[in-house]
């Protein structure tokens, strides 16, 4: 039998073997599920009973270099004893998740405080941000997640949304982070028990490497814009019909979502983002190059995320919170649009401003 026949037949049995493994690993992995339904909530990234120092290594300057990140076993971060005790649920991607900041100075927990120390314990502020998500997620969520918690019945649901939804280079995808060309390979191998393991370690270890080597749109990247930076003043080409696609697709979900916050018993307050993809240079704005991609920029996205922040001026009238246009400076970030200890504290006390001067604070008594 000749070298190459033997080493074929080598290479044949050990991936006929490791391939059989697989398929028992799977039946096994499938056999020991409990059907209790929190199954389904992994593929959107949602974790429970999950707890991990991260080391800021210099992310941004901060009395502590180390975070202890908890999601409990309903998935939420907060100080909660029991799900009865919510009376305001936050939701968004990354920038409300605020994965690196220490959760005393989230704005949740600041929110929290704020109107505490105006009517007096109330309750508690919960943290429903899952890194990544954009209205597709929060749909989901609403229809496959917050259903599993009992006794959720909060008072107020925040939505500090549109970092995610102003990528217009997203398609029409149903699970949040997906390239629309992989997103049917991706769906399917989400449903393995394997995969569904494995997914927490796969994310930590692309968190903790890939995240300090590359800066693409909306990664936890230390950037430090300046003037030379915002090189590009005009729309690209595609980018007015392109966000007028996303917007209609956006007003239709964000609609969705306010019919489940109404079937909660609960008001909606919507909140707009802010970013440092722009400058204002005397007359003109000018923006971060390729932040969108190759040819798109920061001035792109820009017009994007503005036409979605009328959306939710438009639907939510005097429950609009217009973060967008307040004034922020860049000790508040660490990227182009997640903040520092100091932007969640930031952020957090103009939330209990508005909470307060429109008296909403008064319904959680």
């Amino acid at each position: 039998m000749s070298l190459n026949k033997k080493t074929t037949i080598a290479i044949s049995i050990v991936l006929v073997s490791t391939f059989s493994a697989l398929i028992l690993l799977e039946i096994l992995l499938r056999s020991f599920k409990k059907d209790d339904g929190w199954d389904v909530t992994r593929e959107a990234n949602i974790i429970r009973n999950f707890e991990f120092s991260y080391i800021l290594n210099g992310l941004y300057p901060s009395n502590t270099q180390l975070v202890n990140y908890r999601r409990n076993e309903y998935g939420l971060r907060d100080d909660c004893t029991d799900p009865s005790e919510i009376k305001i649920l936050t939701i968004g991607g990354s920038t409300t998740d605020q994965r690196y900041v220490a959760f005393n100075a989230t704005y949740q927990k600041i929110l929290q405080n704020r109107i505490s120390a105006e009517i007096g314990q109330f309750g508690c502020v919960t943290n429903a941000g899952i890194d990544g998500h954009s209205t597709w997620g929060h749909i989901f969520a609403f229809k496959n997640w917050f259903p599993l918690i009992p006794n959720l019945e909060p008072d107020y649901v925040v939505f500090y949304i549109g970092v995610n939804d102003a990528d217009f280079r997203r398609g029409k995808t149903p699970l949040v982070g997906f390239d629309v060309r992989n997103a049917g390979i991706k769906i399917w191998l989400k449903k393995l028990e394997i995969v569904k393991q494995l997914l927490p370690l796969y994310r930590f270890i692309r968190q903790a490497t890939l995240e300090k080597y590359n800066t693409p749109y909306a990664w936890h990247t230390p950037v430090k814009y300046i003037a030379e930076d915002y090189a590009v003043s005009d729309l690209n080409n595609s980018t007015l019909i392109l966000t007028q696609e996303n917007v209609m697709a956006f007003r239709s979900r964000f609609k969705q979502l306010l019919e489940y916050v109404q079937e909660m018993g609960a008001i909606p307050i919507c909140v707009s983002q802010p970013h440092r993809y722009v400058r204002r240079f005397d007359d003109t704005v000018r923006g971060v190059e390729n932040i969108l991609g190759i040819g798109f920029s920061g001035v792109d996205y820009d017009y994007s995320l503005q036409s979605l922040n009328s959306v939710m001026s438009d639907l939510c009238e005097d429950l609009f919170l217009d973060l967008y246009n307040h004034e922020f400076s860049p000790e508040h970030f660490y990227d182009g649009v997640h903040t520092t200890d100091k932007g969640s504290i930031y952020i957090g006390e103009l939330m209990g401003d508005f909470f307060i001067e429109n008296n909403l604070h008064n319904r959680l008594r």
